[in-house]
């Protein structure tokens, strides 16, 4: 059913009495459309109507007299000099300090969540901007940047910059800082998940049985390789972490619960693994989808895998926004693809930023943030460098440090982590991953990032409210119509399958078509994944976590199963680090024939199919570091050999495999597709005595 609302009626008020009425609320038509009625006096504590604005008149005025930034920053919003914005800026200061005037109705004993279904618009903004304070207060302490916080976060014009290539103004623009990048239909769906949100806490509230509903969820993915993941760094130290301790009380002010997980994952690259597998290992509830694999080895993400993510992310049940972490091209461009939004942290710039951290070497009692961040030329002791195997960052040697003039860098690179007294032997401590310091700034960035765009949503909430009205049901199904209508177009529309087609085996044997839309089911043993946590791929009762067995301590199993394994050396001793793991399901030459089911009934019954079963199965294997696997590892390749590797489906021999990026198609005597039917019985045995040679595959993905 389609719930598009028709905007209202406009309807002339001519009469007196009307004009006089309408003096108590007024329509703002710049920028950000604006519609609401002032609160009374009576509502204000007693002050007077007036006297509030022409504080705030006075306050914007000697501040600009000054020559000062920030004329009114105690109530949290910044002023510049273009003469362009001043009117802007005074309009959004007033209407914002009459938000503080909330009503009795509105507020709840802490001042968040309660009654929010009864707040305006201004209302809102003003539990947000005394979110905004708090946050600044806490940023601007000794533990945050001190008196350097608005030298990072202050930036928030919308304007061009040197430090971003030129751009298509019809197809992106930079929003609120050149930092962060997207067109207009970008932020347009980012506002539209957020009032989504919204709505459903605010209807929520005005259930009878709110106490027993669980709010509504914000959910942030993270998905990238090892900076990601945070090596070296406890797994609280994150970025992600970081953004969710940044937003999560602004969230809560609008009654949504703000939730970031972290899945990044060393030495893995966006495809074509992860992104056929995006349901099973992210989840199936994703408000935003944040790619980051290209902070280390960019050359390792060419564009197919970006189209894939994409054209992945399009068919997913909740059609996340696509948040990048990279530099401007084609890359973050090819995201484009899957129709969901996308929105750019621009690498570039962000790393113009850290170098305007101020140089340890010559200020002293920095705050703990920025302490020991830059000294001299170098972040956390680090510099760019043409060393491959340090992912191009290096430290500086004790012996270039004596007979060179570049500054003394000791201090940042002792003090780039910070894991002990908790972990004492954390690992992955290198030139190339970045410290703590550096993931509390962009964590910070980011979240400043999703303030801005809950404001932004707040106003673009009161746009719809004076087109459609107050109806939050109604709007409510309007804007989720308008979701599923996008969704249709898109799985309605042909991908462009052009820079898949220069593959000739994918091409010719599977189609590329297949590839970056035809519906899958992935039976993984990759950690973090919600097909482990939840139990899923083990089939547990109860949907209990399944580690697996250590493969050093593993017996062949009297059914003849396929097992789970893990190796205790991709473990660390400290439960506080990094909790991604690449387990496998192991294939021993000492065991003989091992079978599984794929996908087991539990994947049948989670990851519901909509399209028909094309019979095509892929292998996935477990990831090597510089891709040298050991030479214990049986090369797929000798499938073609029928000497030492031999593989079934459902009986009918395995007699070739086709690449696929870095996963491999089975092929049979009758081609890839192995029958039309739900589930198919994979039979794998090696055969080459006294060699202990094993198979490891990470995933199975069926189509």
């Amino acid at each position: 059913m389609d719930f598009t609302l028709q905007p209202k009626p406009l309807q002339m008020k001519t009469s007196g009495k009307m004009r006089r009425r309408q003096r108590t609320s007024f329509h703002y038509t710049g920028r950000r459309p604006y519609s609401s009625s002032r609160p009374p006096p009576s509502e204000m504590n007693g002050i007077s109507t007036y006297f509030p604005t022409f504080l705030i008149l006075s306050s914007f005025l000697f501040g600009w007299l000054l020559g000062r930034h920030e004329g009114t920053r105690g109530i949290g919003v910044h002023f510049t000099l273009q003469s362009k914005e001043i009117l802007q800026s005074l309009l959004d200061c007033i209407l914002i300090y009459y938000g503080l005037a909330v009503r009795k109705e509105c507020e709840s004993s802490d001042g968040r969540s309660n009654n929010i279904a009864f707040c305006s618009t201004p209302q809102l903004l003003g539990k947000l901007m005394r979110e905004r304070v708090a946050l600044e207060r806490r940023m601007q302490s000794k533990h945050g940047y001190g008196s350097y916080y608005h030298q990072f976060f202050n930036d928030l014009t919308t304007k061009s910059s040197p430090d971003i290539p030129a751009l298509d103004e019809k197809k992106r623009v930079a929003i609120r800082s050149p930092l962060f990048l997207a067109s207009p239909e970008s932020t347009k769906k980012l506002s539209r998940r957020i009032i989504i949100k919204y709505l459903k806490a605010a209807l929520r509230e005005k259930s009878p049985t709110s106490q027993q509903q669980p709010r509504p969820t914000f959910t942030w993915i993270t998905a990238g390789d090892s900076t990601a993941a945070a090596h070296g760094n406890l797994y609280s130290q994150s970025y992600t972490a970081i953004l969710q301790d940044t937003v999560e009380d602004a969230f809560a002010s609008f009654g949504i619960r703000f939730q970031a997980k972290n899945f990044g994952m060393g030495q893995y690259s966006s495809g074509p693994e992860l992104g056929l597998c995006m349901n099973e290992v992210f989840g199936d509830d994703i408000d935003v989808l944040m790619w980051d694999f290209g902070s280390l080895q960019p050359d390792w993400e060419p564009t197919r895998r970006s189209v894939l993510w994409s054209n992945r992310a399009g068919l997913h049940p909740t059609r996340p926004i696509l948040f990048s972490y990279d530099s401007f091209g084609e890359r973050f461009l090819s995201l484009s693809e899957g129709d969901t939004g996308t929105i750019l942290m621009d690498a570039d710039v962000m790393q113009a930023r850290r170098k305007q951290a101020p140089d340890s070497n010559v200020v002293l009692n920095l705050p703990d943030s920025l302490s020991d961040y830059r000294c001299g030329p170098t972040l956390e002791g680090g510099f760019r460098c043409n060393d491959n195997f340090r992912n191009f960052v290096c430290y500086l040697d004790e012996e270039l440090e004596e007979n060179s003039k570049i500054a003394d860098t000791t201090a940042c690179r002792e003090n780039k982590f910070r894991t002990k007294p908790d972990c004492l032997d954390a690992r992955y401590q290198v030139s190339w991953h970045p410290g703590w310091k550096d993931h509390m700034l962009r964590g910070r960035l980011i979240g400043h990032f999703l303030i801005n765009s809950l404001e932004e949503a707040m106003f673009e909430l009161d746009q719809l409210r004076s087109q459609y009205g107050d109806d939050q049901k109604a709007l409510l199904d309007h804007l989720e119509s308008l979701e599923f209508r996008e969704e249709r177009a898109f799985r309605q529309k042909s991908p462009d399958t052009k820079i898949w087609d220069s593959d000739e085996a994918v091409f010719s044997k599977m189609g590329s078509e297949m590839v970056l839309r035809g519906e899958s089911i992935c039976h993984t043993a990759l950690l973090p994944s919600r097909s482990r946590l939840e139990g899923i791929t083990t089939e547990t009762e109860n949907g209990e976590f399944d580690t697996g067995v250590n493969q050093f301590l593993m017996t062949k199993d009297i059914d003849g199963s396929l097992q789970l394994a893990f190796d205790m050396n991709d473990r660390q001793h400290c439960d506080l680090l990094e909790v991604d793991h690449k387990d496998f399901f192991l294939v021993r030459e000492q065991d003989g024939w091992v079978s599984t089911i794929v996908p087991n009934e539990k994947e049948l019954e989670v990851y519901r199919r909509s399209t028909p079963v094309e019979g095509i199965i892929v292998l996935c294997l477990k990831i090597c570091p510089l891709n040298k696997c050991p030479d214990a590892y049986m090369n797929i390749n000798e499938i073609r050999k029928h000497a030492k590797l031999f593989m079934s489906v459902d009986g009918n021999p395995v007699t070739n495999v086709q690449k696929l990026d870095t996963c491999h198609i089975l092929e049979g005597a009758n081609g890839i597709r192995w029958g039309k039917k739900d589930q198919f019985q994979l039979s794998i045995r090696i055969n080459d005595p006294g060699t202990l040679h094993v198979l490891k595959i990470s995933s199975i993905i069926v189509f």
